[in-house]
């Protein structure tokens, strides 16, 4: 994991950047609407509850999503590697304090044949359209 940390580092040296709205493949884009399609975008959040972490969904590798009950959060990332191969059986690591995640925190994970790492942007709540 100290490896995929020096690396996820590295990004975020070098000046990993990413513009307000990343291009996608048609398949991402599908996965994106399927998820947020139909959802209106709310407050944004610094910080959320470390619970929504257990169900995330790699659109890309520029962007999570964590379903909360009815909502959705949706975090464009700062650094990624590999981040979008995480998926409900990886095995999720952060280094969080008092039961919350925040932007700029970095978020590990290890799946069967594969570890990665993302350092996370900031959270945006949607809720469906009214």
């Amino acid at each position: 994991m100290r490896i995929v940390s020096a690396a996820v580092a590295a990004l975020v040296l070098v000046g990993a950047t990413q513009s307000s709205e990343p291009s996608r493949t048609p398949e991402a884009q599908a996965k994106f609407d399927k998820y947020l399609g139909g959802r209106v975008a709310g407050e944004m959040r610094k910080c959320v509850k470390t619970e929504i972490l257990t169900n995330p969904i790699a659109i890309d590798d520029n962007t999570l999503v964590f379903r909360d009950g009815p909502r959705v959060w949706r975090n464009d990332l700062k650094a990624t590697l590999q981040c979008g191969r995480i998926g409900k059986q990886s095995f999720i690591h952060t280094e969080s304090a008092a039961g919350r995640i925040c932007s700029g925190e970095q978020l590990e994970f290890t799946d069967a044949d594969f570890t990665g790492a993302c350092v996370l942007g900031d959270f945006v709540r949607y809720d469906k359209a009214k």
